[in-house]
């Protein structure tokens, strides 16, 4: 019988440096593009606030309708950090965070694929797949980018912990939930993993199944979850850090009406994409011989958030990635290294495709435009030109960019969709959409202003309302001041 062939040292070692400039230049591809979000601007807002008032919010400091009223800013770390970005680069700084969260995304994914799969190669592909299908998160500068990043960190610490028995390394994860605490509240979903590693060893007990070789120890664990739990304590907040985290548990409207909390509707294919993940890491779980509980109740977990919330694809991608990982497949018979040369080479020209990317599609003018197209820029100026104020009469995806441009004015509604509540939002819904009743709207009735979407139902209604004045209109956002 012939030797098995191997590949000579210098086509692996230019194999490894293609597929390592590849997967490096996917984020770049992702992250540098024009910034289109609804929600970022508030957060700018409470970012500014935090810095001018050197405190954190108790209460909603920028509507009248939310004077006095309970507002947890549980993002504050994230926000100082975007305003200080935006502060030094502009829109181009929102450019920034997103593109430098998804390369830190995408080198942490790599390392524990490759930990786990020993295959520079196959643990690329992965990784190169995974990242593809998490694009609708990676494109939006929010801090859910953190709380992706801070999941594979931690799977990374467990896995390992799991695979070498070695506990030490649980002691790097309570300083990074207390440092998760203070960006989102999402880092519930990171506790409620560290339980599933705890409940693994404790559930073969119960059903009397022999535990794998490689498995956790319960009692390190539920220390470790216990240390964890007091570190997100330890915040400016303290243990009212978990009232948003209990507001957002009850919330069952926001699923309705926000387009981010729906369900995945399989008309992308990234959808698809995700399903795809879900079937083929079902399919491999059912072949292993040792069936991974801990990667099961994850697997299980994730299903039930993302397509409860597209959202949350991000975990479902992540759960069904590490599973994939177990499978064995042929690798090179020695591992030939890249050496500093070359690794510097391939980072270079990653580097240059970036600076590219960000010349050619998030230049100034792009970003500027951009924001034009989606937001009512001009409509904006023209109200600051005119000195206008009282209070406006806006949509709910508007709302977190006027509270930003317009910090003088009282704005009706932005993003901040548990402090105003499902039953104002669903009359907002109504009244954008033309419901019979638009015109007995308080909060209209109510308005010195009406800033609208040349598109919706109302701005062509208050066009013939004997209430207001069209006094601005362009291609995207009409004005409409009280007689």
């Amino acid at each position: 019988m012939d030797a098995p062939t191997t590949v000579p040292t210098s086509d692996r070692r230019a194999l490894y440096a293609a597929v390592l400039f590849g997967l490096y230049c996917i984020p770049a591809a992702i992250g540098l593009r024009p910034i289109i979000d609804v929600d970022i601007w508030w957060h700018l807002r409470e970012g500014a606030w935090i810095l001018q008032n050197k405190a954190i919010p108790l209460t909603d400091p920028f509507t009248s309708y939310g004077m006095g009223k309970t507002w947890i800013a549980y993002s504050w770390l994230y926000e100082i950090l975007v305003y200080a970005l935006y502060t030094q680069f502009g829109l181009f700084g929102l450019v920034v965070y997103t593109t430098a969260l998804g390369f830190c995304i995408t080198l942490a994914l790599h390392y524990l694929l490759q930990r786990q799969t020993n295959n520079f190669v196959f643990a690329s592909g992965l990784t190169a797949l995974a990242v593809a299908s998490m694009l609708p998160v990676l494109v939006h500068p929010r801090p859910w980018l953190f709380n992706v990043l801070f999941v594979i960190i931690e799977l990374a610490v467990l896995l390992e912990v799991r695979r070498s028995g070695r506990t030490r390394w649980l002691f790097a994860l309570p300083p990074l939930f207390l440092v998760w605490a203070c960006i989102n509240i999402q880092f519930v979903y990171g506790l409620f993993i560290l339980g599933l590693a705890a409940a693994e060893p404790m559930i073969h007990r119960i059903i009397r199944v022999a535990a794998p070789q490689e498995t956790f120890r319960a009692r390190a664990l539920l220390v470790t979850l216990v240390a964890c739990a007091v570190a997100t304590c330890l915040t400016p907040y303290h243990v009212d850090i978990y009232i948003p985290v209990i507001t957002a548990v009850r919330l069952t409207d926001p699923f309705l009406f926000l387009t981010e909390l729906q369900a995945p509707s399989f008309r992308h294919a990234f959808d698809w994409a995700a399903l795809g993940l879900v079937l083929a890491a079902v399919f491999t779980v059912g072949r292993l011989r040792s069936i991974p509980l801990f990667h099961v109740l994850l697997l299980a977990t994730a299903v039930f958030v993302a397509f409860r919330a597209r959202r949350d694809v991000w975990l479902l991608v992540i759960a069904a990635i590490t599973i994939l990982a177990m499978v064995r497949v042929p690798s090179f018979a020695r591992r030939a290294a890249l050496g500093k040369v070359r690794v510097m080479a391939v980072a270079t020209c990653v580097l240059a495709v970036t600076v590219w990317l960000g010349m050619t599609r998030a230049s100034k003018a792009q970003l500027d435009r951009a924001l034009s197209d989606e937001f009512p820029v001009g409509a904006v100026a023209f109200v600051e030109r005119e000195g206008y104020q009282g209070r406006i009469y806006n949509h709910y995806d508007w709302g977190g960019y006027l509270v930003w441009r317009l910090p003088a004015l009282d704005v009706t509604l932005d993003g901040r969709n548990p402090l105003h509540g499902d039953a104002r939002i669903w009359q907002s819904i109504r009244t954008w959409g033309g419901h019979p009743d638009w015109a007995s709207d308080p909060e209209l009735a109510s308005a010195a202003l009406v800033i609208a979407d040349t598109d919706t139902a109302l701005s062509s209604l208050l066009r013939y309302d004997s209430r207001f004045d069209l006094v601005y209109e362009d291609r995207v956002a009409a004005v409409f001041k009280r007689r």
